[in-house]
């Protein structure tokens, strides 16, 4: 089975698009923030929602759940006012079956896939309020998990501990390595490996500007995809 592994996607659907053009999969994994900061929260939220018919497991991020229920999400104060402003504005795109489904995710996400055992989470066990992160532990605390799956830093890794695999897929739709393209995993006979994609950057910019944010959100935003990481 080919396992597609996507995280922090965050409304930006002409990355999703260069991925999903690009990767042929057999299962979707989704390891949260699909809101705030992109200029397309609608057909990004619903693209998920459209993968419910086939195998498809996911975890609920920061921004999703700050966009679930009208809260600030737990990022970086240098962004927490970006993120507030391009979410109120998101909120016009968002109908109540996109909340309803951005509420029902997981924090955590446990499961077997051919005998192996796979641990989904966001970038916290104990869930958006907390901001003790799972990729920062030096080594898993329960190596009886195939694999661990993470995201949040928007920096993707593969780290081996023994039989254990703890996978960062990087962001779909901004990218905070210094390498604009967009970036995600792949899991193949039980292979881990972190893969980038370029993708149309000035689309999503034009439609940034299209918007109503304000131009210094729009700005900063825009700085952001291009260099892909921030510049201050």
């Amino acid at each position: 089975m080919k396992l597609l592994i996507l995280s922090d996607i965050h409304a930006n659907w002409q990355a999703l698009d260069a991925v999903l053009n690009k990767e042929s999969y057999d299962g979707l994994i989704f390891l949260g923030d699909a809101v705030d900061f992109g200029p397309d929260p609608g057909s990004c939220v619903r693209f998920l929602m459209s993968s419910l018919n086939r195998r498809f497991w996911a975890v609920r991020g920061d921004h999703d759940y700050g966009m679930a229920y009208g809260l600030n999400s737990k990022c970086t104060k240098e962004l927490r006012d970006i993120s507030a402003i391009t979410r109120d504005w998101g909120e016009d795109y968002l109908g109540g079956e996109e909340v309803g489904f951005l509420r029902r995710l997981p924090v955590v996400n446990t499961f077997s896939i051919d005998e192996d055992d796979f641990e989904l989470v966001h970038g916290s066990e104990q869930g958006p309020g907390n901001i003790r992160c799972f990729y920062e532990r030096p080594e898993p605390e329960d190596e009886r998990r195939r694999f661990i799956l993470v995201g949040h830093s928007h920096k993707p890794f593969v780290k081996n501990y023994g039989n254990t695999t703890i996978l960062n897929p990087g962001s779909v739709g901004q990218p905070r390595d210094f390498n604009p393209r967009a970036s995600y995993a792949v899991i193949e006979n039980a292979e881990a490996r972190v893969a980038r994609v370029s993708y149309d950057i000035e689309k999503t910019v034009k439609g940034l500007e299209q918007s109503s944010m304000p131009a210094h959100v729009t700005g900063k935003l825009t700085s952001m995809l291009i260099h892909g990481g921030i510049v201050n």
